[in-house]
């Protein structure tokens, strides 16, 4: 564990959850910005919601911003892979550039015209966006790694 010297580092943490109507993702990311907080006392850390739920990521940039002096966040979506939330959506409401091209959608979407598969809200309404005046780092979403493979093969071993 690398020792972070969070109060001089003006740094925040914000850990992104995906947001459901269920409580069981607050549960989740509040366990983990939980354990941060052990392993880093000194951290300025919060959790948000991408969507459905509050805090929403505004609300939480907010928050973390209010009375820490703060000159960056770090923000981590704990997602598995990257999609149209970490590459389009998060980015925008961030208020931070993005590599994210449309081309890139239409070109994998041939085969599923099928538009009543319900998981289809198109963002087009005015999204509201963080105001923060320092620099905002978006990271990788978890991605695939051994760790997370080692929890797969424990789900199927338990269960077998």
């Amino acid at each position: 564990m690398k020792d972070i010297d969070f109060k001089s580092s003006k740094t925040g943490i914000l850990l992104l959850s995906h947001g459901s109507k269920l409580p069981q993702g607050k549960y989740v990311i509040e366990a983990y910005v939980n354990m941060f907080k052990v392993d880093y006392p000194d951290a300025i850390i919060d959790y948000a919601f991408m969507e459905l739920r509050e805090p929403t990521i505004p609300q939480s940039i907010a928050k973390l911003a209010e009375n820490n002096d703060l000159e960056r966040i770090i923000v981590v979506p704990v997602f598995v892979a990257h999609g149209l939330h970490t590459k389009r959506d998060i980015p925008k409401i961030l208020g931070i550039e993005s590599d994210f091209n449309e081309e890139e959608i239409h070109s994998h979407e041939h085969h599923h015209h099928d538009h009543n598969h319900g998981h289809h809200h198109h963002h087009h309404h005015e999204v509201e966006t963080a105001d923060f005046d320092g620099e905002i780092i978006l990271t990788d979403p978890l991605g695939i790694d051994t760790r997370l493979y080692k929890i797969i093969k424990e789900r199927v071993e338990d269960n077998f």
